[in-house]
């Protein structure tokens, strides 16, 4: 156990700040030159694949809550909707019989009501009892709750105001009922043909609204980790660079490739299709330090850099972020304001190893 412990102390102080004292001569001769690592206000985290998606929410499913036969369609695949269109015509058994019981309860109504306004009438001048009144109010206010219930089951099948009215004041059963779009937009599926009988389960047509997309990446889950909720980035993809935001965090992660999801927003002005698939190069919005990939070493399993002091070269720690292809990007420190060595880095780990035998 204490040899152990004296490894371990071993090993801990050859990562210590060992000072490698060199002349203006030895410097020169070995070609050791430094640079100041430049402030950077992006970090990029890679290059990773991405696939654009629609939000269900601009997803629209218009469906017909009884069975159903199509006579007429008025529109095909990737027409453009607008709001109010008529997009087919159908009819039904389910269809029929509903608007026959509204139009009995229409009749029962009136006629109710009828006879309540006579009585009521009555009552007022003194020739029969309050209490046929009451009575005839009561069956008359029944009655308007029925008509009520069923003008709601006639909107629930498609009916608007205008075919209630005019079925409640004519009384005529229409055979046909038109569907139309409540919204506006692409019709992305059209899941119906003229003559053909539909279930009420069917989604006859999904529209597309307006709106912005998202763009879903696959990231290894050590650069997903270091993106926050809402967090602004840029991202390129399809050669077009703009600013987005992070949405969500997938909460499971690809145990074949160790990948997790995340949700970016774009914006409503991006050209993009849905299914769209290419690498999108993700960037943060955080300040960083840039050095040249040559200047960094590993040491002990450890990435360290050599910084140059009134002393002479130390060896110091670093945090890498990211890369692109020459730099690294490192956590911002205080002693990274200070030059470092950009070549013969592998000659001052020998001198630095040396020192420690």
């Amino acid at each position: 156990m204490k040899k152990l412990l004296l490894g371990l102390s071993v090993s801990l102080l050859m990562l210590e700040a060992t000072t490698i004292t060199l002349t203006s001569e030895q410097e020169k001769d070995w070609q050791i030159k430094t640079q100041t690592p430049k402030i950077s206000n992006s970090l990029a985290l890679g290059e990773f694949m991405a696939e654009v998606t629609t939000p269900p929410q601009h997803l629209h499913t218009i469906s017909l809550p009884f069975e159903a036969q199509v006579k007429k369609l008025y529109v095909a695949n990737y027409d453009h909707i607008k709001k109010g269109q008529l997009l087919a015509e159908v009819t039904g058994r389910d269809w029929i019989e509903i608007q026959q019981r509204f139009i009995a309860d229409a009749i029962e109504l009136k006629h109710h009501g009828h006879i309540a306004e006579r009585k009521n009438r009555l009552c007022k001048e003194g020739i029969i009892p309050k209490k046929e009144c009451t009575s005839a109010n009561a069956e008359h206010q029944a009655d308007k709750i029925k008509v009520s219930a069923s003008k709601a089951l006639l909107r629930g099948y498609g009916a608007s105001n205008k075919m209630i009215n005019d079925l409640f004041s004519k009384l005529k059963i229409s055979q046909t009922i038109q569907v139309r779009s409540d919204i506006s937009g692409t019709l992305l599926h059209l899941n119906v043909r003229s003559g053909k009988s539909t279930n009420p389960s069917d989604a006859l047509f999904v529209i597309q609204k307006k709106g912005a997309l998202w763009l879903e990446v696959e990231m290894l889950v050590q650069k997903a980790m270091r993106l926050n909720q809402n967090e602004k980035v840029n991202l390129t993809f399809n050669s077009e660079t703009f600013e987005s935001r992070v949405l969500l965090h997938a909460p499971t992660i690809n145990p074949e490739n160790q990948t997790q999801k995340v949700r970016f927003s774009l914006p409503n002005s991006a050209k993009f299709l849905s299914g769209m698939r290419s690498p999108a190069t993700i960037t943060q919005m955080q300040q960083t330090l840039k050095v040249a990939k040559k200047s960094l070493i590993n040491i002990e399993g450890k990435s360290m850099v050599f910084l140059k002091t009134t002393k002479g070269y130390e060896a110091l720690e670093v945090e890498v972020l990211g890369e692109e292809d020459s730099h690294y990007f490192l956590k911002d420190m205080p002693q990274l304001r200070n030059p470092i060595a950009t070549s013969s880095v592998l000659i001052l780990k020998t001198m630095m190893e040396g020192e420690d035998e």
